[in-house]
């Protein structure tokens, strides 16, 4: 049965009031947890990463634009600085239980599988999906099954939204139609994640199949047995079958041996190198061009020199890692942070960040003079400091000094 949620507003107060909705039909799961009957009668299954494909457009298919090395670089860069981060779930200053959805959202993988998915869809597509499996049922006026507690990501290809034809409807959004399961899923059991930057594939179909054909190219020159060359006859003239009869000895005599006789033709051979049969100076340029596309360090993919890159060393790990999370990475976290504190998931009063720390915390020495610094400074407050160092809150410290932590 489908329901639809529908909203009016009062003249006299100009405020939205959403009418009393009828519950869905719900199954118990132990615990005081809610489970949506269509959950129970046709999940979702989890599909496998590399069997889904999410980049429907322009026909380039995500499997052909991972087969890019530094493509296939930038996105594991991303999504594995964000599954390093590890989330979790606070009030105030203080951090709270994380619960199911920050620890285990989907009961067939794990935590890193779950924002893998999404993070690739919010790079590729623009837009990621969770669908609601379970609640807590703790009833709220605005949430009579409780908040989410369970939750599997969905590939964008398997998911379609159902609009009204109603322009001037309050929400055009009716529901879902997802692959496996019949019906129209409502709207509060899909948890949808818009990233506030495009999509890469949708924006960028050139520059990707450009790379594309500088890789096809490559592999067609590394098949080349020998260096291009032409023969030119210089006696009598030849018909075509003759021709083709001399090119084929003199490319045998060439494989089988090191000297080859010539009787009336001369050999001039194309001069090629290692460098142009690879394309190596169009392919590193290419790679330059995505990782910009990603926002990702040309350094950290190795990519062309003549693209900005510099040398990776241990002095500059630091701020290469920083670089990568605040130019490439944090519109990701601040998306799945954003849609994840939202009251429809998450209680008021209640946050989900991401600890950045965990992943940049590469030099425990110089983070420690860092966040002194910031405190001194008043920059930050000491318990601040504490959290940013994995410290342990401490009521009866006043302050952070030197050495002291």
């Amino acid at each position: 049965m489908k329901l639809r949620r529908s909203r009016a507003v009062s003249a006299a107060s100009s405020e939205a009031v959403v009418p009393h909705r009828a519950p869905r039909r719900l199954s118990p799961l132990g615990g005081g947890i809610r489970v949506p009957t269509f959950a129970l009668q046709s999940p979702a299954a989890s599909p496998h990463l590399e069997t889904v494909d999410s980049w429907p457009y322009f026909g380039t298919s995500r499997a052909a634009a991972l087969a890019i090395p530094s493509v296939s670089s930038c996105r594991d860069l991303i999504v594995g600085a964000v599954v390093s981060m590890a989330p979790y779930r606070f009030r105030g200053l203080q951090r709270i239980p994380n619960g199911r959805l920050l620890t285990q959202p989907d009961p067939d993988t794990i935590l890193a599988a779950t924002l893998a998915g999404l993070v690739e869809d919010l790079i590729y597509d623009g837009r990621g999906y969770w669908l609601v499996l379970a609640r807590d049922g703790q009833g709220t006026e605005r949430l009579p099954d409780g908040f989410p507690v369970r939750a599997r990501w969905i590939p964008t290809t398997m998911i379609r939204p159902e609009l009204s034809g109603n322009m001037g409807a309050y929400s055009r959004l009716e529901g879902y139609r997802i692959d496996g399961i019949s019906g129209i899923v409502e709207p509060g059991d899909v948890i949808r994640f818009d990233s506030p930057i495009p999509g890469i594939l949708g924006r960028s179909s050139d520059a990707i199949a450009n790379a594309l054909g500088l890789e096809a190219k490559a592999q067609r020159l590394a098949d080349v047995d020998l260096p291009a060359g032409t023969l030119t006859n210089t006696g009598a003239e030849v018909d075509e079958d003759e021709a083709d009869h001399q090119v084929e000895r003199f490319e045998t005599a060439r494989r089988e041996h090191t000297v080859a006789f010539l009787q009336n033709l001369e050999y001039e051979r194309t001069e090629l190198s290692a460098e142009d049969l690879q394309l190596v100076e169009a392919r590193a340029n290419a790679a330059t061009e995505m990782a910009r596309l990603h926002n990702v360090p040309v350094s950290l993919i190795s990519a062309s020199p003549s693209g900005g890159a510099s040398a990776m060393l241990y002095s500059n790990l630091g701020s290469m890692l920083t670089l990568l999370v605040s130019n490439a990475v944090e519109p990701y976290l601040v998306t799945i942070e954003q849609r994840l504190s939202c009251e429809d998931v998450t209680p008021q009063g209640q946050g989900i960040a991401f600890d950045r720390m965990t992943y940049l915390r590469s030099d425990p020495k110089e983070l420690q003079e860092y966040v002194v610094d910031l405190v001194k400074e008043a920059v930050i407050s000491a318990a601040q400091g504490r959290t940013i160092l994995g410290i342990p809150e401490d009521e009866s410290a006043s302050d952070l000094e030197q050495g002291t932590v």
